[in-house]
């Protein structure tokens, strides 16, 4: 009696963790930060929303425009994950918005119907909407055929407070990784000061208020020092020196 006991015993053991191995998230177990841990929304109680992405590049530039900022990522292969886990990890890390990309890795009958259907169905409206991010439908249904796999993506954004300047920016250097003066602009956030005033993307910020830039500290100093005020910026758009007023 005892033995078998033993054998009951062990074998619920074994089914528990086997469960909860199946409900494991694994888009928290391969989150990957790229912000402070304390980084998270501004909003006390923030709605976290799901949504497809189209292209990571792309999308990437998108957001930063859009005023959002990279928490971080995560990045896995297996079979088919509903985006109800990715969701419920960005609600823990206080996400404002999530972006999932999926993309099936082997072939198989009824998931690999289901998935080149939703791949037209996507493709049509990155045609018609030119890659506009839309709201994700969150299903079960690929769930069916747990033999498919498939490699995932998500990435977790925090909306930003409105910015006194309203760029982003990477060191430049050149092709023996000396340093050159001023700062790349990657991004310009909609409606901001920067935006207002004309600077665009891929534009090397080299000099604000009369302050020479060499790192994107350097403008950053200078916002500081002068929010609420105007100040001039210098950039180079196609090999030409632009000055500009902006209104911090």
């Amino acid at each position: 009696m005892q033995k078998i006991l033993v054998f009951i015993t062990s074998l619920f053991l074994f089914s528990l963790s086997q469960f909860v191995v199946a409900e494991e998230n694994l888009f928290e177990k391969n989150f990957q930060r790229q912000s402070p841990k304390d980084f998270q929304s501004f909003d006390k109680n923030p709605q976290t929303q799901v949504k497809r992405g189209w292209d990571q590049d792309t999308d990437k530039i998108k957001m930063l425009e859009e005023g959002y900022d990279l928490m971080g990522f995560s990045g896995f292969s297996g079979p088919n994950v509903s985006p109800n886990f990715a969701k419920a990890h960005g609600e823990k890390l206080k996400a404002d918005l999530v972006l999932i990309y999926d993309r099936q890795i082997n072939d198989n009958s009824r998931a690999s119907a289901i998935q080149k259907a939703r791949d037209k169905i996507l493709a049509d409206k990155r045609a018609e909407n030119k890659g506009e991010i839309t709201e994700i439908e969150i299903t079960e249904e690929d769930l069916i055929d747990s033999n498919a796999l498939y490699a995932f993506y998500a990435s977790y954004w925090v909306k930003l407070p409105k910015p006194t300047f309203g760029t982003h920016f990477i060191k430049l250097a050149n092709s023996y990784d000396e340093d050159v003066p001023g700062a790349l602009v990657i991004a310009v956030i909609k409606g901001s000061p920067a935006a207002a005033a004309g600077i665009l993307r891929n534009d090397s910020i080299i000099k604000a208020d009369q302050v020479d830039v060499n790192t994107p500290d350097d403008l950053i100093g200078v916002i500081r020092k002068n929010k609420g005020k105007s100040i001039e910026v210098e950039y180079i758009r196609s090999g030409k020196k632009n000055i500009v007023t902006v209104n911090l």
